[in-house]
């Protein structure tokens, strides 16, 4: 049954003293990695030379150059990889380049290449535990029948197709799973993205396609696993015709990760809803129009020069991990500017998308810097800064997000959102996938922005929601998506 986004966002808030019931079946745990018996496997390259690139240079629009095997191996690598492992529960755990809720990568990449570069024209499945694409079909798929907008088309491009499995999520989260999946689902396309970036490829990611095509073109099996999200690259392509050959066997059977992998309804709900594409979508509004920019005084954020960071964008990627053992100490104000840099970058280079506006972000300050003391909504084509309430706040939200004490100590907490009351018009439901993949975009460049400046960061998408609401004066039918801490890492 369709569920709409606004009332499942609502519908599976925490409450304080209702989280019980919540333990693992440990003997149905989902696997971590997806694999076709049977099909051959395309190794990608292990060595490249990468882009000695910062992270705001990778972030700027406007790349117009194309991108080959080599170096789409490295980004995927970089977005998606495993970086290293180690022994947990008697067995070896493997850590990815992006961060996921729970350690669980619900999120696969599916890519059609239109041939070049030594890679026939096909769609492939990344095999992430052995870096290497698995054929899945011959040819290259009829574009415009996928639904991708004819605005965001590349030269000669090629396709990165994100998806989740539900249940991987699903196995701990239960119903509230969708929000992480599609939280996840940013950080992997957010990854993809700045790679491509760091390498100069022409790129666009879209979150408007037609979900069934697309789950039909990768062989899903739409009740367990679906396109949340495509990222088109400038391939430097063939060109001619290439027709699309047919899937294995039992392709669609591949999506099973678990014995009994039975997805909430709600989550099948919620998602059935958000892949609906509203045509008449119209640009959600600026900050400063938004209900929770209104009748805020803005002042322009000091001009101060952004720390350097102390690696290149890949090295950021390749290091990345999540840290929440922080102390409070005083850094140089350089570091919050490198920190709002990122943060006011655009997220889709297309002029007037839709969906530019589509996460409102906050800011948590437990200092007094830039005037920033307590919660503050940042305006992200200044960037600029409106209080909304004075006071650090950052206690309080520790608590909120489910007691996690750790978090008192950050220097800063970011926070994101979705305003319901302004999505549903412009976007429909769309725009809460659009909303949660916008925070978990924004919360991959905290990541490397920490990891370049020798902080630490850590997301969080569980907490009690009403408290949030209630404390940060939120409107009403606006809710909290994501809360990213940072902070100075505890030596020792």
């Amino acid at each position: 049954m369709m569920i709409p986004a606004s009332r499942y966002h609502f519908g599976v808030a925490h409450m304080r003293g209702r989280l019980s019931g919540m333990g693992l079946d440990w003997a149905n745990q989902p696997s971590l990695f997806k694999g076709y018996g049977g099909l051959g496997l395309v190794a990608l390259p292990r060595q490249a030379d990468l882009p000695e690139v910062s992270l705001a240079a990778a972030m700027q629009p406007g790349a117009s150059g194309t991108l080959g095997v080599e170096g789409l191996s490295a980004v995927l690598f970089h977005a998606a990889g495993l970086t290293r492992s180690s022994t947990q529960r008697g067995g070896e755990f493997f850590y990815r380049a992006c961060p996921s809720a729970g350690a669980l990568y619900p999120c696969e990449v599916y890519l059609a290449w239109p041939g070049g570069d030594g890679l026939d024209a096909g769609l492939y499945h990344y095999d992430v535990a052995r870096h290497g694409l698995t054929p899945l079909r011959a040819g290259f798929p009829d574009i415009p029948s996928l639904g991708l907008p004819a605005r965001s088309a590349q030269p000669g491009e090629a396709v990165l197709f994100v998806t989740a499995i539900f249940f991987r999520s699903a196995w701990k989260y239960r119903a509230r799973a969708y929000r992480y999946l599609n939280l996840d689902a940013g950080h992997v396309v957010e990854g993809l993205s700045l790679g491509l970036g760091a390498y100069g490829a022409a790129h666009a990611v879209e979150t408007d396609f037609d979900d069934a095509a697309v789950d039909a073109l990768l062989g899903l099996d739409a009740s367990r696993e679906g396109c949340l999200s495509v990222v088109r690259f400038a391939a430097g392509g063939q060109g001619g015709e290439h027709p699309l050959g047919q899937l294995p066997d039992g392709a669609a059977g591949a999506s099973r990760c678990a014995v009994a992998d039975s997805v909430p309804g709600e989550v099948l709900g919620v998602h059935e809803a958000c892949a609906r594409i509203e045509r008449s979508q119209v640009p959600t509004p600026s900050m400063e129009h938004s209900r929770l920019g209104h009748g805020l005084l803005w002042y322009e954020l000091p001009k101060l020069p952004a720390q350097d960071g102390r690696m290149h964008l890949f090295e950021a990627m390749a290091s990345r991990r999540s840290r929440r053992a922080y102390s409070r100490v005083t850094v140089p104000p350089g570091v919050f500017s490198k920190v709002f840099s990122c943060l006011s970058g655009p997220l889709y280079p297309v002029q007037g998308h839709p969906a530019e506006n589509a996460c409102p972000v906050g800011i948590l300050m437990a200092d007094d810097i830039a005037r920033l003391t307590g919660f503050s909504m940042l305006d992200r084509s200044g960037p600029r800064a409106g209080l909304r309430r004075d006071g650090n706040i950052i206690p309080a939200m520790a608590g909120i997000c489910l007691d996690q004490m750790w978090m008192r100590e950050a220097l800063m907490h970011v926070l994101f959102f979705a305003d319901f009351t302004e999505l549903d018009p412009c976007l429909g439901d769309r725009g809460y996938r659009a909303a949660l993949q916008a925070a978990g975009r924004f919360g991959h460049r905290l990541y490397l922005a920490a990891e370049t400046l020798g902080l630490g960061a850590c997301g969080v998408g569980a907490f009690f929601d009403a408290e949030a609401s209630e404390v940060l004066g939120l409107p009403e039918h606006t809710g909290l998506t994501y809360v990213v801490s940072l902070g100075v890492p505890r030596k020792g």
